[in-house]
């Protein structure tokens, strides 16, 4: 009796104490929890028994990510001939292809790439309209390059998804569990990963250049436009018409600019500081393996101790405020929190599991954490819990502060 009392009175203060220095990770939160409820079990940890056993089944999102060979997309080069690139020198198009000639631009990063097919497609749009504009010929060459570089997006984007360092990292390299709060940047990484997935629609649909394609042809009436220059970023002594062109290529330009201003870098390194969706499902992982070999042994353990009539005994209440004070108050706060951010990725992850650009090995890897390790994750904490719900009815006790 006296025993019990005084290990209910260490048990509240251990909880005391967790609040003075930090938030234990879920791993230290779940060796306690498992720890303490076989002391006043009277059940010793053998070779068998949690957390030993869970430890060598975890299997965490770093093991399942694809290798490289099995992810990046092959983008083949658009090759212009000598004679095709003299002919577009008058377009912004001839300095972009120089520029993708040099050493630098032979070498570009994913998100660089992306970058750069940005600037081609709107220089193609461009320099189509103003070769139809005046008659010239090679204007179909050219709607042949912006269809063949259209058709190629996909896969340029999907490699910035599956093959950038920052992804990588935030995909698969959780670091740490997740904690209840003060996850950095993890609010901030729903959005950046939302600002990746929306760039995978920016000129998806012929309709985008088609509409700047139409815009030039309404504004050039009289043949006039022939004579502005679109290298002259100010336009300066174009006549009316070739403003008109200015002014309705910009809302085109809006829709395709997204990354030429380095956001898509800034949106890259968030993910890679938060690195969310791992700590997401390094957390799941964590929780159902040691949840899963915990309930083995806690089902007949509970079932075990003594409620005759209903009536609380010492080792019942103890054992109640054990389950308040790290399962209560320190697990479930991180599953909550595991839930939410889950919930909110959830319509991502749906759009780029029906997403023909990406590889599936790279989608098998998101289907069993987002998925499938959450459906398990879900089942073993509801059966935990309700584990304690059987427990405690019979006991005739609640799961409030001790």
């Amino acid at each position: 009796m006296v025993n019990n009392m005084r290990l209910a009175g260490i048990v509240i203060a251990v909880g005391f104490l967790q609040g003075c220095f930090g938030a234990p990770s879920i791993d230290d939160t779940m060796d306690e929890y498992t720890t303490r409820l076989f002391r006043v079990l009277d059940k010793p940890l053998s070779e068998n028994q949690p957390p030993i056993t869970a430890r060598r089944n975890l299997v965490l999102p770093s093991q399942t990510f694809p290798t490289l060979f099995e992810l990046g997309n092959n983008v083949t080069t658009l090759n212009i001939n000598i004679r095709e690139f003299y002919a577009i020198q008058d377009c912004e198009l001839g300095r972009i292809v120089a520029e993708r000639n040099t050493a630098l631009g032979k070498t570009q990063l994913p998100s660089q790439r992306l970058q750069y097919e940005h600037r081609v497609l709107n220089a193609l749009a461009n320099c189509e309209a103003r070769l139809k504009a005046t008659d010239n010929p090679i204007a179909s060459t050219v709607a042949e390059w912006r269809k063949q570089k259209q058709a190629q997006y996909q896969s340029v984007w999907a490699n910035v998804v599956q093959t950038s360092t920052e992804m990588k990292l935030g995909l698969s390299m959780a670091g740490a569990p997740l904690q209840a709060s003060e996850n950095k940047d993890a609010k901030a990484s729903v959005n950046a990963l939302n600002f990746i997935n929306g760039l995978a629609k920016t000129l998806k649909h012929e309709s985008v250049v088609e509409g700047k394609l139409q815009a030039t042809h309404e504004s050039a009436g009289d043949g006039s436009v022939a004579n502005a220059s679109f290298e002259d970023a100010n336009f300066e002594g174009a006549n009316f018409e070739a403003a008109n062109i200015v002014e309705k290529t910009d809302k085109v330009n809006v829709e395709v600019s997204a990354s030429d201003s380095g956001e898509l870098e800034q949106q890259l390194q968030i993910i890679a500081s938060s690195r969310l969706p791992a700590k997401l499902w390094q957390t799941q992982a964590i929780l159902h393996n040691r949840l899963v070999s915990l309930n083995q042994v806690l089902a007949p353990a509970l079932n075990s101790v003594q409620c005759k009539n209903g009536v609380t005994s010492d080792k019942a209440t103890i054992l109640r405020n054990v389950f308040y004070l790290y399962f209560i108050e320190e697990i479930q706060p991180i599953a909550s929190t595991l839930n939410s951010y889950h919930y909110q990725l959830q319509p991502l992850w749906k759009q780029w599991a029906e997403n023909a650009a990406l590889s599936a090995p790279f989608k098998a890897h998101i289907r069993t954490h987002a998925i499938d390790n959450f459906v398990q994750y879900s089942a073993t904490m509801k059966a935990h819990v309700s584990l304690w719900q059987d427990f405690l009815g019979r006991c005739n006790l609640s799961p409030t502060a001790p």
